[in-house]
């Protein structure tokens, strides 16, 4: 009886857990067959694939709000290291965040009114990139998500 009454009580506890327990985001993970370079998103942040570019180079995604994310690779066009694409975007965007190591940069700001946040990373002759951009009227939904999202970001040495 006394056993009865535990697998009793082990079972309500899972029960009450999983009942509580925040349900988890479908994942994508992208995967560019041209490039082999990866990235992982949770799938209600953007839930709308823009169509594929003839080139095969990476994929987009965009949320109604008007979030968007782009994962994709390119070959480094000679001599491009990670300061140098970061300075590539300031001279374009507003940056107010950058860092970089010897093989991968990040860099963030405005363009166009929206919020831009980058990761880079070189590998061989290719640049893996995953780019986020959203309105600023989206930071608080979208700001948590840069970090865990652009560090699942990944590249093979050679394309």
């Amino acid at each position: 009886m006394r056993n009865w009454v535990m697998s009793l009580a082990a079972v309500a506890t899972a029960a009450l857990v999983l009942a509580t327990a925040p349900a988890v985001a479908d994942e994508v993970t992208y995967r560019n067959e041209r490039f082999g370079t990866s990235a992982s998103f949770p799938s209600e942040a953007f839930p709308d694939q823009l169509p594929a570019p003839t080139n095969g180079d990476g994929l987009g995604w965009t949320s109604p709000e008007g979030a968007e994310i782009f994962i994709y690779a390119r070959p480094n066009q000679g001599g491009e290291t990670p300061k140098s694409v970061i300075g590539d975007r300031a001279e374009v965007d507003k940056v107010t965040y950058d860092k970089s190591g010897r093989s991968w940069a990040v860099v963030s700001g405005y363009r166009d009114g929206r919020i831009f946040y980058e990761r880079y990373v070189f590998r061989g002759n290719l640049i893996h990139s995953v780019s986020i951009r959203y309105p600023e009227s989206l930071r608080s939904t979208y700001d948590p998500l840069v970090g865990p999202v652009t560090m699942t970001l990944r590249g093979p040495s050679s394309g």
